[in-house]
């Protein structure tokens, strides 16, 4: 097989073109354009990069039990904003400081991002209890949720009718709908029976915030037992707490009987997390 090379002659080339300009000059038109387009795609991506901060975040720091104004300069020290959106009144914190944080404490974000805040207020609202007798209870969650209650336990009482909500009560009295109730109150339900066992699926709630766990269960129609802190949990907050442990548990018992107590053991504690983040990816 014979190797052809071609030997391309500039001068050759520019003589020839000589004998049609118009055809030169589009060319050289067309050889300053790719450049100008190369050189300004290049210009504009590299400066997007600078201007988007690529690559880079900032790990958002923990804001609770913070005043508004001390999270003020913890925002402004890591280059970021606050913004307060809500409150919700807790006799168990101090007025004023903050509860809740979205995005939550160890989240990655970008530089000037807004951090959302929810206070505790200096003094419980009162607000018109609604009317939810008879109403389907995951409505009823929803409901007491956004008028900022929150959820106590599941009990049930003979009905034809499964799941559906019969009454809610506060301190162990029927609720009368319309009577002014404190914000943060704590509601229990009372739920109908229906006429056959009433068993539902035991979720997995390992992994999960602690919020997000009580949630999921009470979801389920499941009541929230004991909550038992390991030792890496003394003197902070628990709304930031990973459930690490479970029980029932739900491997063990994949059904249980409505209203069962979960008792929930939860950590801060970084290994735990991890081994537990590894054994929930090898048993998916």
């Amino acid at each position: 097989m014979r190797t052809i090379m071609i030997f391309i002659k500039p001068k050759a080339i520019m003589a020839k073109l000589s004998k049609y300009p118009r055809l030169t000059f589009f060319f050289l038109n067309l050889l300053v354009a790719v450049i100008l387009l190369f050189v300004g795609g290049y210009f504009v991506l590299s400066r997007l990069d600078v201007y988007t901060s690529h690559g880079e975040y900032i790990s958002v720091p923990a804001f609770q039990l913070l005043s508004p104004e001390e999270a003020q300069e913890v925002a402004s020290a890591h280059q970021l904003r606050v913004m307060i959106v809500d409150s919700i009144y807790d006799d168990s914190a101090e007025p004023g400081v903050v509860l809740e944080q979205y995005p939550l404490n160890g989240a990655h974000v970008k530089e000037n991002r807004m951090i959302r805040l929810i206070t505790n207020a200096h003094s419980p609202e009162r607000v018109p209890f609604p009317q939810l007798n008879n109403a389907p209870y995951r409505q009823t969650l929803q409901t007491l949720h956004s008028k900022g209650f929150k959820i106590g336990h599941i009990s049930y009482a003979p009905s034809q009718f499964k799941n559906l909500v019969l009454t809610l009560q506060l301190h162990g009295k029927d609720i009368e709908p319309g009577t002014l109730i404190q914000k943060g109150s704590t509601i229990d339900i009372v739920l109908g029976e229906g006429r056959s066992k009433n068993f539902v699926a035991m979720p997995k709630v390992q992994g999960l915030l602690l919020n997000q766990a009580i949630g999921n269960l009470k979801e389920n129609y499941l009541n929230i037992g004991k909550i038992i802190p390991d030792n890496s949990i003394k003197g902070t907050p628990t709304s930031m707490a990973i459930v690490y442990r479970q029980n029932p548990d739900a491997q063990q018992q994949p059904q249980v009987k409505a209203g069962t107590y979960v008792n929930l053991y939860i950590t801060l504690d970084k290994q735990k997390i991890q081994e537990l983040d590894s054994l929930l990816i090898v048993t998916e």
